[in-house]
């Protein structure tokens, strides 16, 4: 199955489309937009641009895209919206807002969720949720063999390591027996802080592709095989053979040892 990561520049739907139209040619069945990818200002007319426009896309290209959007659903959530051909085929909640998200008032999510997509298993970790390796995890338990990351990459972070980091995805990858997509948007964000894409597809194998240029315009694809993830989870022996009583202690919001 071949995967897209559309690099695109945050609030411009025209270089969103641009992307998609590049990636059906070259032929994804799978395209992924960055988080917040229309977003130029918070507001609630964004919603709805943002679903016509997957909904337009999905269907005149006949791919899947996923893209997201805040929704007032008993409260705020960032939602990804994930489309088959125009139509709605599932949706996932953000489960770790970052501190400035709470501060804008945008709830948890509580349940990942796992979709069949075009004979594939597809998982979304929206942005800082591939940084919790339990909620990775639980991904993997539920047998995701493709995990949609949609991310604002900020330009300057206080985490160290920036140039190493797309080691976290492949040690995901290795450890889940899963492939991921990460798609980063280029621009400013509607805070007016800089991000950059570093999009890129991982697997147990390691990086399939990445950006070539972390404030272009781009799309990165990549094929992966749906039968060799499926012969590594029989052999990833961490999916099967855990202790789980050990892990009791991780219920508490507030660890101590």
């Amino acid at each position: 199955m071949r995967l897209a990561a559309i690099q695109c520049r945050i609030g411009d739907l025209g270089s969103a489309e641009k992307g998609a139209r590049e990636a059906a040619e070259r032929g994804a069945e799978i395209l992924l937009f960055p988080e917040y990818f229309s977003y130029s200002k918070l507001a609630p007319e964004v919603l709805d641009e943002t679903l016509a426009f997957l909904k337009r896309v999905s269907s005149e290209y006949g791919v899947v895209v996923s893209g997201n959007a805040v929704v007032d659903d008993n409260g705020y959530k960032n939602r990804s919206f994930l489309f088959d051909s125009g139509e709605l085929i599932g949706v996932q909640d953000k489960i770790h807002p970052t501190r400035v998200e709470r501060s804008l008032g945008i709830q948890c999510g509580s349940k990942l969720e796992v979709f069949e997509v075009r004979g594939a298993l597809v998982s979304t970790l929206v942005c800082a949720d591939i940084l919790y390796p339990e909620i990775c995890r639980v991904a993997a338990l539920k047998g995701a063999e493709i995990v949609l990351n949609p991310v604002v990459s900020f330009k300057k972070s206080e985490l160290p390591g920036q140039e190493y980091r797309h080691c976290l995805y492949f040690t995901r990858s290795f450890d889940n027996a899963y492939a991921i997509v990460k798609a980063g948007g280029v621009g400013r964000t509607f805070t007016g802080s800089e991000a950059v894409g570093r999009s890129l597809i991982a697997s147990f194998d390691g990086i399939l592709a990445k950006f070539s240029d972390e404030n272009a315009d781009e799309v990165v694809v990549a094929d992966v095989d749906l039968e060799k993830i499926r012969e590594y989870k029989t052999i990833n022996y961490s999916l099967v053979d855990r202790n789980v009583r050990a892990y009791e202690e991780l219920l508490n919001k507030n660890f101590k040892s």
